[in-house]
Order: C-alpha cells, then sequence, then structure tokens
C-alpha cells in the first residue's frame, strides 16, 4: 500500500518463515536487554548490539546505534535514521534525503504521518501484525486463523475483493504454501522439506520455477526454471552463515560461474577469487567501510579504487581509481551538492 507522491507512504508486508508472522515496514522495534540491545527490522532481520566501552558495536551490522535522553537512534549504512522511544517503539523514520515520517502509538493502533499532511491508520495484533489499515479512502482488513494470515480483503468505495493465503503443509502448519489472487486464480506456491526449509518456489503454471536441494556436506544446490544448478557452500563466522564458494555449473549459452570468498572476523569480504582465477582484495576502515578494492590483484592487469568517507555520516567524500579521482559535496541532510570529476 502507497499512500502519497511527494513524501509517499508505503506500508508494505514481510513474511518471516521462522515464526511464521507477517510484518511490516512500521514494525522495526529494539529489544533491549541488561548489556545488549537486539534491532528487530521489519522484514525479520536482527542484530544485536553489545555494550564496548561506552558505544554499542555489532558484529553483523554496520550501522550506528545510539542512545540518549529522548531515546535512541539508528543510523543504517543507506542513510535510513530511525529514532526509538527508550522503550524500544518506532516513533519516527528519516530518509537518506531528509524526510521524516512519524509514527504515533496507542498501544495496537498506530497513526503514521508524512511531511504533506497525510497519514495512514494502522491496527496490529499483540504480534505486530497488520488487522487493519486505512489510507486515501481504501480499507484492508486482515484475517487470521491461528495466528496465520488467511486473507486480506479490500474496500474501496463500497467494492470489497479478497485474497486468501495458505498453509497446507501438515509437517509444517506455521509456514506459507500459497497464495490465490482476488480472482481465484493461485499465482505463487512455496514448498518445504521435513525440516520446514524451503525446497522449491513457482508462480502460476511453473513459471519461475526455483528448487533447493540441501546438501549432507553443508552446501545448497539451487535449480532454477531452465535446469541449470548452482551450488552454494558456507562457512560459520561468527555466528552467521557466510558464502565460501560459489560453483556455478555451465550451460551451451552460459559459462561456468565459479567463485569464491574468504572474510575477517567481522564478516566482510577480504577476497574474492573469479572463475578465471583472478583475485579482487579489500580493505576496510574501523567503521568496516571499504576504503580500499583491487580487482585482478597481484597480475598485470591490477586496478586500484579507494575511497575516503565523511567521519559522522556514511557518505563517500572522494573516490580515486586508476583512470579518475571523483570528489563529493552534500548539504545537512546527506544529500549531494557536487561531484566533480578530474582525470589522472
Amino acid at each position: 500500500m502507497t499512500l502519497g507522491v511527494a513524501d509517499p507512504i508505503v506500508v508494505g508486508r514481510y513474511y518471516n518463515s521462522v515464526d511464521g508472522l507477517w510484518k511490516h515496514s512500521f514494525s522495526d522495534a529494539l529489544n533491549i536487554g541488561k548489556d545488549f540491545v537486539v534491532l528487530v527490522r521489519a522484514d525479520g532481520r536482527e542484530s544485536m548490539f553489545k555494550i564496548v566501552g561506552e558505544k554499542y558495536v555489532s558484529t553483523t551490522d554496520l550501522g550506528v546505534l545510539l542512545l540518549n535522553e529522548a531515546g535512541w537512534t539508528y543510523t543504517s549504512t543507506d542513510g535510513l535514521v530511525m529514532a526509538f522511544s527508550l522503550e524500544g517503539e518506532l516513533v519516527k523514520k528519516i530518509s537518506k534525503y531528509g524526510v521524516t515520517q512519524n509514527i504515533a502509538r496507542d498501544k495496537y493502533n498506530l497513526q503514521i504521518a508524512n511531511s504533506v499532511g497525510q497519514s495512514v491508520k494502522v491496527s496490529e495484533d499483540v504480534l505486530r501484525q497488520l488487522t487493519f489499515l486505512e489510507a486515501g479512502g481504501v480499507k484492508l482488513q486482515y484475517s487470521y486463523n491461528a495466528q496465520r494470515l488467511s486473507s486480506i480483503t479490500k474496500n474501496i468505495d463500497g467494492n470489497s475483493s479478497s485474497r486468501s493465503y495458505q498453509y497446507e503443509d501438515s509437517r509444517n502448519p506455521g509456514l506459507l504454501t500459497g497464495i490465490t489472487d482476488e480472482r481465484g486464480v493461485r499465482f505463487a506456491t512455496w514448498s518445504y522439506d521435513d525440516s520446514g526449509r524451503a525446497v522449491s518456489s513457482q508462480h502460476s503454471g511453473g513459471a519461475g520455477l526455483t528448487q533447493i536441494a540441501y546438501n549432507s556436506d553443508g552446501s545448497s544446490s539451487v535449480t532454477n526454471e531452465l535446469g541449470k544448478t548452482t551450488v552454494y557452500r558456507y562457512q560459520q563466522i561468527d555466528g552467521m552463515k557466510r558464502i565460501i564458494a560459489i560453483d556455478g555449473e555451465p550451460s551451451p549459452n552460459c559459462p561456468a560461474s565459479n567463485s569464491t570468498y574468504t572474510y575477517n572476523d567481522r564478516g566482510l569480504v577480504l577476497t574474492k577469487t573469479d572463475a578465471k582465477g583472478l583475485v579482487t582484495t579489500y580493505d576496510y576502515n574501523d567503521r568496516g567501510f571499504e576504503i580500499s578494492r583491487t580487482e585482478a590483484s597481484g597480475t598485470t592487469l591490477a586496478r586500484t579504487t579507494t575511497t575516503e568517507w565523511d567521519p559522522d555520516r556514511f557518505l563517500p567524500i572522494r573516490v580515486v581509481e586508476p583512470n579518475r579521482v571523483t570528489v563529493y559535496s552534500y548539504d545537512n541532510q546527506g544529500r549531494e551538492l557536487s561531484r566533480q570529476s578530474t582525470s589522472r
């Protein structure tokens, strides 16, 4: 659901098979512990920040989490700022362009307002799942069965239509297996194994069929609708599963797409080796931002790019490439003011 053009309020929905819940774009929250904070994103991703000295630091999230008298502030690497109350409730989102959307909460009822006076009314259940949404004359009613979303009914000027959601796997009753649209057409289907892991995804008529096999060595084989299989191999680094190798089988129209990766203890890529054996190396600053990248390292084709970053924001201010230097400037809201390139 999108309301507005100048400063649109976008309320998307996200399904997470881990807990079987549907969250929305303003479900972000903080779970606050004694010496740690968990940022729970609307799409289900979680990042743990632990106190190191006087700062909150995450090994898996390069964003910045700060605490002040008014509450918490999280700034992502793409410039999004989210403000939370002292209790961890989302109260504001500020885009990288400085556009603000405020969230007023009365227990399970939210009102999201943009900078041009438009607003969206949202109601949630105790699990933060949508139960009702009203925006610009459109009303959406969300129905659940055993905490599983079963249907969405849209009402516009008295005209109603409904979309339904299926959970047909008796082994995993909380997992979404299909969606049927307003015309009664089943347009999406998913299947799972005994462990609840997704093994296939397809649209109506088998379009976009993707199949996943979980191998005994811990790797995964993904086969696309053209029958081409790619194998992904992983390694646990600081509690996170990282891809260390991708083996893509060749086809008549596509060469093998093999590559391998190494990481540092923060989970940042140190080297990438492609199918031709060419190595790209990476270096980072203390904030985890890439400051140097050398392609075809160790060969006569080596090409290095270095980046200098704004000391307080996630913005590059100087990029040096083999053939040019680019300098950037920004306003107080992080919007690009100028970009000047000179040849080397």
